[in-house]
């Protein structure tokens, strides 16, 4: 008869690394996921604010609402940067907001994770009859 004594504790020793790692990544992409959806929402969030103001406010309106909405979805993004882009043609106007960051990588040093830059825009029509002119 063999003797198994102590092979389930030498499998865990040799596997429990791996497995903490998997773990890890997993946190990595579902942060990297999450941070998009709420990188998008903020641009969502700024182009609907831009779009009920007058032309010369859009940039700063919509450069508030974005940093609002971060801080309170709780995002970790380092120095976010807003763009606004107002484009006019003869049947309508629109403003198109595009956000951009880095998220921070903390407790994933490990895994030897860099931060991420991640992006996203969102354009929304003006509204003629709200907008300041």
């Amino acid at each position: 008869m063999k003797r198994d004594r102590g092979s389930v504790a030498t499998e865990m020793v040799l596997l429990t690394p791996l497995l903490i790692i998997m773990l890890m990544f997993v946190v990595h992409a579902g942060r990297a996921g999450q941070g998009i959806n709420q990188l998008k929402h903020a641009a969502d969030q700024g182009a609907r604010a831009a779009s009920l103001v007058s032309q010369p406010r859009m940039n700063s309106v919509a450069q508030q609402a974005v940093v609002d909405d971060l801080s309170t979805s709780g995002l970790s993004c380092m120095s976010p940067r807003v763009g606004t882009h107002f484009v006019q043609s003869s049947m309508s106007s629109s403003v198109t907001v595009t956000v951009s960051c880095q998220t921070s990588n903390e407790g994933l040093s490990l895994l030897g994770a860099h931060a991420v830059s991640m992006a996203a825009s969102s354009t929304e029509v003006i509204d003629r009859y709200r907008a300041g002119g």
